[in-house]
């Protein structure tokens, strides 16, 4: 081995061995959104310099190149839609950088490819696959054990207070976590044997780390982890039930387990509402489960918006981080004590429907066709009990992803797996004859300059893309928090700084120095200097971020109530009514603009205004009180007692 294949082996296991800790990483104080950031970035870089050093390892040697097997091509496929959708999306940019909120969009997809390929190829040339899933458990026991200690008060939530999240911040990100670090746990016991000392140690861990990881998943109160791992398990032993035939003894166990997730799920449904599941806050959130329940009620809501998004554009959809477009434009007023600027429609089928249309949903379906193809038809020596464990992990995966959205650990997790399967299955029919021992490419003599283009491949797209996120990232919270001897004034340059390095964040900058502008700004005490500063600088940076996407409701709607905040109602009136026509049935933007016309003394339009909002949503409390307090002003009181008498306020409120 040579040294430049010596040296890219270093740098590609030294990535292997990061990967697995990278759900640890939070940067708290440094980072905006500290729980996605730092985790995000570290990701790119380190699979960066993996992707650049694997490049060396497939030019000098054969055994490091892809099979470009189902899995490859499908996921091929799949960047190919979601980069056509980006193309042709409504926001091109965030399509393929997204925001500092959820970091994914196709530059992660890319990202994700890259892993895939290097792993698929590293692993099996160096036989490293069962070693790389233990060290993924190792890291996985070191997160539940955290988890254990916020749930018996020795570390702090930062949630709820009562659902356990680890250092995901998240605890529906550290249930999918969990999730999938049981089946791995499973798959892996299910090739040892109780028959040898060494068997039965590792037995004993895998047992002991299943338990564990249903600990916490339990004590994170996902439902949609826990409905997971419920339909996965089953999915798991129906299988060995009813395909295996050579251990009789296995097929009665698995035969047994089935009727027992039966009783399970039928006793819990019969005791639901019993005082002893109600006293739990974690049972009662699992006995809540109904379709009149809120939480479900507004998913459904959201489902039909998103049915709605898909019919104006089937094919290729949105575009990535598209799904505020459609929240907007389809907004069902019943959702008016929700979150008002959903951009995920917490169903992942939904939001493939939304980011590429039909074609991005099969494009993503067929990762999971491929997946069980190579698991049942492709993959030798391997016992029935592996295979259903393998296809019981990815059912119930896509079973939770009904209820939620991924994140980036959800999606390493799959990403292992879809490797794991794309190299260790049969090669394509078209592959078989061709010889495996390819000479090298590259000679020894031109080693050195491939390693060299593979270094300046890693520093270019480590700066081109990290640098200017990241630095945009850290100067925010710097613009945010830090304190100077020069005053406010420091923090406005730092806003000016965060700015101009001109990133994905940049809308995310403007929204927070316009939010710190406005808070710190009281009418009744007059305005300072330095105040006029931050409110001059915020009006000028929210109007521009309007400009540049004037299809997005959020920007219009920001910059029209920042204005009308600021007293230039004549200003604001205009991104207002453009808001109310991107968004007609949003009741907070009919009550920013019927304070707007109320300022202007238009009362007629004012009360228009509220009246729409009323009318859309007469149950919401709100939306009756601004209405009525718009009539009584405008001296209409047998209208306002009307209103009052059939209305959810009472008399006298």
């Amino acid at each position: 081995m040579n040294l430049q294949k010596a040296l890219a082996n270093v740098v590609v296991l030294m990535g292997f061995v990061l990967v697995p800790f990278i759900p640890f990483i939070v940067f708290s104080n440094s980072t905006f959104f500290p729980f996605i950031v730092g985790k995000n970035f570290t990701f790119r870089i380190v699979v960066e310099l993996m992707f650049s050093a694997w490049i060396v390892l497939a030019a000098l040697d054969a055994n490091y190149r892809p099979k470009m097997n189902y899995i490859f091509w499908s996921f091929v496929t799949l960047l190919a839609v979601i980069s056509l959708s980006a193309m042709f999306g409504q926001n091109p940019a965030k399509s393929f950088w997204s925001n500092f909120e959820r970091m994914e969009g196709v530059i992660t997809y890319l990202h994700l490819f890259a892993y895939i390929v290097v792993a698929a190829t590293v692993l099996k040339a160096r036989n490293l696959w069962y070693s790389y899933f233990n060290f993924h458990l190792v890291a996985g026991t070191i997160m539940a054990i955290y988890g254990a200690l916020q749930w018996a008060g020795d570390l702090t939530i930062v949630q709820d207070g009562m659902r356990v999240n680890g250092t995901l911040g998240n605890a529906a990100y550290l249930g999918t976590y969990a999730f999938f670090n049981i089946f791995i746990a499973a798959w892996l016991a299910s090739r040892e044997t109780w028959t040898t000392t060494v068997g039965k140690a590792k037995l004993s861990f895998y047992g002991f780390i299943i338990l564990l990881q249903t600990f916490v998943l339990y004590h994170t109160a996902t439902r949609g982890a826990m409905l997971g791992l419920i339909v996965g398990a089953g999915a798991a032993t129906l299988l060995v039930a009813l395909l295996e035939r050579k251990n009789k003894s296995l097929r009665k166990w698995a035969m047994g387990t089935v009727l027992a997730i039966a009783l399970l799920i039928g006793g819990f449904m019969a005791i639901r509402n019993t005082a002893f599941v109600q006293k739990s806050p974690v049972m009662a959130r699992f006995a809540a489960i109904s379709f009149t329940e809120q939480t479900t009620k507004s998913r459904f809501m959201v489902w039909g918006m998103a049915i709605q998004g898909f019919k104006e554009h089937p094919v290729l959809g949105w575009g990535m981080e598209g799904f505020n477009y459609v929240f907007n434009k389809y907004y069902n007023p019943g959702m008016y004590g929700q979150e008002q600027w959903f951009d995920r429609a917490h169903n992942v089928f939904f939001d493939w429907l939304i980011s590429g249309g039909i074609l991005g949903l099969l494009a993503y379906l067929s990762l999971f066709v491929s997946a069980f193809y190579l698991i049942w038809r492709r993959l030798e020596n391997r016992t029935i009990l592996e295979k259903s464990i393998l296809t019981g992990l990815l059912v119930g995966y896509l079973f939770q992803n009904l209820f939620v959205f991924d994140n980036l650990t959800s999606l390493i997790y799959f990403s292992t797996i879809l490797a794991y399967l794309e190299s260790v299955s049969l090669p394509c029919e078209s592959s078989k004859n061709k010889k495996t021992n390819k000479p090298a490419v590259v000679s020894r003599e031109n080693a050195f300059m491939v390693s060299g283009a593979a270094a300046i491949l890693a520093v270019v797209l480590i700066y081109s893309v990290n640098y200017n996120g990241f630095m945009q990232n850290t100067t925010l919270i710097r613009a945010l928090s830090e304190r100077s001897t020069e005053g406010p004034v420091h923090n406005l340059n730092l806003f000016k700084e965060a700015i101009a390095y001109n990133s994905f964040g940049t809308a995310e900058v403007r929204e927070q120095l316009a939010q710190l502008s406005m808070n710190a700004f009281d009418r009744t005490k007059g305005i300072s200097d330095n105040q006029k500063l931050f409110i001059g600088y915020a009006a000028d940076q929210l109007e521009k971020q309007a400009a540049e996407l004037p299809d997005d409701a959020r920007y219009q709607v920001f910059a029209g109530s920042f204005l009308l905040q600021a007293g230039r109602v004549d200003q604001a009136l205009p991104y207002l009514i453009k808001a109310q026509e991107l968004s007609p049935k949003k009741q907070a933007i009919l009550f920013q603009l019927g304070s707007a016309y109320y300022a202007q003394k238009d009362k007629a339009k004012a009360e228009e205004m509220f009246k729409r909002a009323y009318e859309l949503e007469p149950a919401y409390a709100d939306a009756e009180k601004y209405y009525l307090q718009v009539l009584v002003a405008d001296g209409k009181k047998d209208e306002a007692a009307k209103v009052l008498q059939g209305g959810v306020l009472k008399p006298g409120n």
